[in-house]
């Protein structure tokens, strides 16, 4: 892993990939999901998405260690870290912006072998991975991470997250009841009735949902799976190619207004018809955000944001801090900062109780000589840098401060965060919330085929074992038809399976293209 490029900023949301700690079970269910991928999107997923599979080294027999991934993806200029799930969605752009796939180490439970609503390995290494070799896809994933990382949050959308993440951990917590799920759910519903308006960072997550993650390319008609969402779901690489999925060609203010379910198979899918067209729309998106556009209406986004953020003025300087308050009128708008920072020409100047007095009309601004209380008239303000501990009367308020700046400009762009490392603020250490891997009663049979396979043994001598003492071990079954020798063993697996077909909607879906695998 190449933690020596790792941004400070970012170290916190790095976990160890306890790689040891996957059971055998685990290593099933990349086997199964991964062949039966490699399957199914044959002709159906992007040309590239094969080659960029066996260029990331990774392959069916055992869970890819992330570390190592590394290793095969320097040469599409990537690198991969290990995450713990869910991580807050302007950390995951980050990561992707400075060309590093943050990867959910967890893997799914086989009951979700279908579809899984939390991140995992699986999404992450098998879905994601192989489309970043392509060179243009690459590009275009790492600037979806420059934008995500300089898109504008809502407060409530922290509190939001933190109830998703939860819900995530609790649905693949195998001692999770129904009773924490349900619970789980109220709360993330709750949240969610808190976030008000449409924030940039949701914007981006959406058109990011819609194409790097469920996105489809090619003809509308026909079209091919690029979305890494799609790549790496069993159960939807095959349903979202069906009439049952509506199909609509890629427009921005669509796809900005369908909201995505993350919890079930999409209804509804986007088609570009090449990545050139994706880059442009990535152009489109851009030219909203308050980095490009700037100006008062952008700081409003800074303020709802309830964080630290950036305020670059004409001259390439910046105000570095968390606006506290912001009074309009025709002719002036004040930004306030309990602190703030002055970065000029390299030089950082702490000041608090700090204001920026942007002046708009500054003809009918200059004959305001009661601006300012301290004697001073706004036509002198105008001329000084900085002024030292002044009273500013506006739009009815009395406004203490200690410095205040007066400025005719134009605010060409404001984002959040800061581009200097020293005023980078560092999370705390992520609490990484793990389940220990307990074996269960199928991992040591699980194991024992896994290494008669890596042997060349046969394992007919274990069949009768499995049958009798595994009798509901559907993916272990499946092991077997694929390794067992004698025809009367084989038989009685198949009726076996057969009958299992019968006892869930997933089951009989799974077993029933095992067999079309196998075949």
């Amino acid at each position: 892993m190449l933690t020596q490029s790792i941004p400070t900023h970012l170290a916190p949301h790095i976990s160890p990939q306890f790689y040891n700690e996957y059971t055998p079970t685990d290593h099933a269910v990349w086997r199964f999901v991964l062949s039966l991928n490699l399957h199914t999107l044959e002709g159906k997923a992007h040309p590239f998405y094969i080659e960029g599979l066996k260029r990331t080294g990774m392959g069916p027999d055992r869970l890819p260690n992330v570390e190592q991934m590394t290793d095969e993806m320097r040469a599409a200029g990537w690198s991969t870290v290990a995450v713990d799930g869910l991580i807050p969605g302007v950390a995951f752009f980050d990561f992707q912006g400075n060309g590093m796939l943050p990867v959910a180490t967890d893997i799914r439970k086989v009951e979700n072998i279908l579809y899984s609503p939390a991140p995992d390995i699986i999404h992450e290494a098998a879905g994601h991975a192989p489309m970043l070799m392509d060179p243009t896809f690459s590009a275009i994933v790492k600037r979806f991470g420059q934008l995500g990382a300089k898109a504008f949050m809502n407060r409530e959308e922290h509190a939001s997250f933190a109830a998703l993440k939860r819900l995530t951990i609790v649905k693949e917590n195998a001692n999770s009841t129904e009773q924490d799920i349900e619970a789980a759910e109220r709360a993330v519903h709750e949240a969610k009735a808190q976030v008000t308006g449409f924030s940039e960072a949701q914007q981006v997550a959406r058109i990011f949902w819609w194409t790097v993650e469920f996105g489809l390319i090619g003809d509308l008609e026909n079209p091919m799976i690029y979305g890494a969402g799609l790549l790496s779901s069993v159960g939807e690489s095959r349903h979202c190619l069906t009439d049952a999925v509506v199909k609509h060609p890629f427009d921005l203010e669509h796809a900005l207004q369908t909201k995505q379910d993350v919890t079930n198979m999409q209804k509804e899918l986007f088609v570009i018809p090449d990545f050139e067209t994706l880059s442009s729309v990535l152009d489109e998106l851009e030219g909203r955000m308050a980095i490009r556009k700037g100006g008062v209406e952008s700081v409003t986004k800074a303020l709802a944001s309830g964080s630290q953020s950036t305020i670059r003025l004409e001259d390439g300087s910046e105000r570095v801090g968390i606006v506290r308050h912001m009074t309009e009128s025709k002719e002036h708008t004040l930004i306030q900062w309990d602190e703030c920072t002055v970065v000029k020409n390299g030089q950082l100047t702490k000041r608090e109780r700090h204001g920026l007095l942007i002046v708009h009309d500054t003809e009918s601004a200059l004959d305001r000589d009661d601006l300012l209380e301290d004697g001073m008239t706004l036509r002198q303000a105008c001329a000084s840098d900085m002024l030292e501990g002044v009273i500013v009367q506006l739009e009815g308020r009395t406004i203490s401060l200690d410095s205040l700046e007066v400025r005719v400009d134009s605010l060409p762009s404001v984002f959040p965060g800061t581009t200097v490392e020293e005023l980078t603020i560092i999370e705390k250490p992520v609490i990484i919330e793990r389940d220990e891997r307990v074996w269960t009663k199928d991992d040591p049979m699980f194991n024992r085929i896994h290494l008669m396979r890596e042997r060349g043994e046969s394992i007919d001598g274990l069949v009768p074992d499995i049958l009798s003492e595994h009798p509901d071990a559907w993916l272990l079954h499946i092991e077997c038809l694929e390794l067992v020798e004698d025809e009367e063993l084989k038989q009685a697996v198949i009726d076996r399976l057969e009958a299992l077909r019968h006892t869930s909607p997933s089951r009989n879906e799974l077993i029933g293209r095992a067999f079309e695998l196998l075949r």
